[in-house]
């Protein structure tokens, strides 16, 4: 993996787990933790959103589908570290929001990123 792909793969996944995070912190405590199914599939949607970005950029950046672990992590990586800090100042940075949404916040963040890992390791299709 270049460095150009470092920055694109770190750039792309900052900016992806910046959509998600603002979309939770815009909706979260009113209407994403108003009821359970409508929390759960906005967790695999934010997911999916998540994965569809790396995805793009993988094959953008013709990365194949054996090649892709390393940049995933570089891709996850940002987002992590930055879900680090929105966590451990979680009152700071959302003072609306229930005590409660922080362990919500949190799931939703491993939906993410387990769907973004799970898809890092898919194989190729196999011809026949």
């Amino acid at each position: 993996m270049s460095k150009q792909d470092g920055l694109v793969f770190g750039g792309a996944g900052l900016g992806a787990w910046l959509a998600a995070t603002a979309f939770y912190a815009a909706f979260g405590a009113g209407v994403l933790e108003s009821a359970f199914w409508f929390y759960a599939i906005n967790a695999f949607a934010a997911a999916a959103f998540v994965t569809f970005v790396f995805h793009a950029a993988a094959r953008l950046r013709h990365i194949k589908r054996g090649k892709r672990m390393l940049p995933m992590l570089t891709f996850a990586a940002p987002g992590l570290m930055a879900s680090a800090v929105v966590i451990g100042q979680f009152e700071a940075l959302m003072p609306a929001a229930d005590p409660v949404s922080l362990g919500r916040y949190g799931a939703f963040l491993m939906v993410l990123f387990t769907a973004l890992a799970a898809s890092a390791f898919e194989r190729a299709p196999q011809k026949a």
